[in-house]
């Protein structure tokens, strides 16, 4: 028998395609617009996100977004009062909690789209936009005098000139020094990637990786700068953020 092999070509390749049916199978929708958020965890904190996406053609979206993210500095570390088992932990040498507002202008451009139901459609992602950063300072409950057991407790803002261990029973409440917030205006920026996978094809359900940049004229004040402390103005971070949302066709 002899073997017609334009047309073995053609049932080949009719049988791959059958079995590379994608979630687009039925008819495939232009979507105009999405939402998203979700959670953000970078090397110094923790924060969270929310994205409102323009579809600009298929292949590319226009995001307008805003997170709020914590930034730590490296040097933190907890500690207690030995000596009262029902003090707060508290971070010494800690002058400022910072805390960081980014308003983002970016877009999200697609590389591979989904091939199966079960796949993963990869993008990639960039955004920039001005950096908020919140210095509030930190106050702490201060035993008097400096003698164990305390006579009085007092809440004082954290001077690195006169408190010590000696002295210091614990953390204040978060709230105490807000009023007293000192603004630091900068930029952002970030580029990532985005993994997005989803059951519907409406459905948001993505993993994004990538890297950040705060930067700032002027050193942001974390740490009382002592036994090598240093602090810095521009916080280079790596992220990770879980993302959940919902693609519109208005």
């Amino acid at each position: 028998m002899r073997w017609n092999f334009p047309l073995v070509a053609l049932m080949v390749l009719a049988f791959h395609a059958k079995g590379q049916q994608t979630i687009y199978d039925e008819t495939r929708v232009l979507y105009r617009s999405q939402w998203s958020g979700g959670l953000i965890i970078h090397g110094d904190g923790w924060g969270v996100q929310v994205y409102r996406g323009i579809h600009r053609t298929a292949k590319v979206v226009r995001l307008y977004g805003f997170e709020m993210v914590g930034m730590k500095h490296p040097k933190e570390v907890k500690s207690f009062n030995p000596y009262y088992d029902n003090s707060r932990g508290y971070f010494y040498g800690k002058l400022n909690a910072l805390t960081i507002l980014r308003p983002t202008i970016g877009g999200k451009h697609l590389i591979t789209d989904k091939i199966r139901r079960s796949g993963v459609e990869v993008n990639y992602v960039w955004g920039i936009g001005p950096s908020l950063g919140l210095a509030k300072p930190v106050y702490l409950q201060i035993g008097k005098p400096d003698a164990i057991p305390y006579q009085n407790i007092v809440t004082e803002r954290y001077d690195p000139a006169i408190h010590d261990v000696q002295n210091i029973y614990g953390r204040a409440s978060w709230f105490t020094g807000v009023g007293e917030i000192r603004p630091y205006i900068g930029g952002f920026g970030r580029f990532g990637f985005n993994f997005e996978h989803s059951g519907h094809a409406d459905g948001i359900k993505a993993i994004e990786v990538g890297c950040t940049l705060d930067a700032y004229p002027t050193v942001v004040p974390i740490m009382a700068e002592m036994e090598g402390v240093t602090n810095k103005q521009f916080f280079w971070e790596f992220y990770l953020a879980i993302q959940f949302g919902k693609k519109y066709t208005q």
